[in-house]
């Protein structure tokens, strides 16, 4: 008979321990869970701007292919370029954190 409480005790103790390690383990396990899924929400979002960002760069060069005016407006700008009689002036741009010399 004490050798079946001894049994009985033993096998109850590696139970808690087996319990105890596993809870653990499982708390970390879903700390790690949710930290890639809140990660995963972060680059979903992050892909998200990027698609709208390419969008925004195919429409533009669309319009930049298929515009003579819009190609005529972004070479003034872009590039500083006028046409024939044209007088061109082009102004130091002023930084917040710097002074004008």
């Amino acid at each position: 008979m004490d050798s079946k409480k001894v049994l009985l005790a033993t096998i109850a103790t590696l139970g808690v321990i087996a319990s105890i390690y596993l809870f653990l383990e499982g708390k970390t396990a879903f700390e790690e869970y949710t930290h890639w899924k809140s990660r995963e929400a972060v680059l979903e979002k992050e892909l998200e701007q990027l698609r709208v960002e390419a969008k925004n760069h195919r429409e533009f060069l669309d319009r930049l292919r298929r515009d003579p005016q819009y190609q005529d407006a972004v070479a003034r700008k872009e590039l500083g370029y006028g046409s024939a009689g044209e007088r061109l002036y082009r102004f130091p741009e002023i930084d917040g954190n710097k002074e004008l010399k």
